[in-house]
């Protein structure tokens, strides 16, 4: 399981209607907003997958920016076989 905080940066006008649609995705807890800004977690399998929802963000309107703050992925099953040889 790789958890990863972020913190997605909205057009004012938006905030609310961006943590909404970040609240329905799978995957994605809104913990709050802070102005223009919404806290989430993101819980995924793999890094690859935590990327994939994070990088779809971006299409929701009114989002701005999207800020990585914390990744833990030391259970990451795929690094733990390109760990291997």
């Amino acid at each position: 399981m790789v958890i990863s905080s972020l913190v997605v940066e909205t057009m004012p006008e938006h905030t609310d209607a961006v943590a909404k649609e970040l609240a329905q995705r799978e995957g994605v807890e809104v913990h709050e907003t802070n102005g223009y800004k919404v806290v989430v977690t993101i819980e995924a399998d793999t890094v690859d997958d935590s990327h994939e929802i994070a990088s779809a963000f971006i299409g929701i309107e009114g989002v701005t920016g999207i800020n990585l703050v914390y990744a833990n992925f030391e259970d990451d099953p795929t690094l733990a076989k390109a760990g291997t040889r």
